[in-house]
């Protein structure tokens, strides 16, 4: 299973904060399971390999978008 999430943002910093934000938490990663995160301009890029469940894959989606949420609450709280 893969899934590919594309995040559109106001700005490149936004963008660069949030893939900051939710790097560390790629590592160390369960066997079975691969996320890639890139930055494209004002874009972040997520895509997530598993051959684990998919109660697994509903899990790391849900972790990974708290993250991106509170990125972005707190990158609204600085500016």
């Amino acid at each position: 299973m893969s899934v590919h999430i594309k995040l559109n943002f106001e700005s490149k910093e936004d963008a660069r904060r949030t893939l900051l934000a939710i790097t560390p938490d790629n590592t160390p990663l369960p066997e079975g399971l691969e996320i890639e995160c890139s930055l494209d301009n004002q874009q972040v890029n997520v895509r997530i390999r598993s051959s684990r469940s998919l109660e697994s894959l509903a899990g790391t989606l849900e972790d990974l978008m708290s993250a991106i949420d509170l990125s972005m609450r707190t990158s609204d709280s600085v500016d």
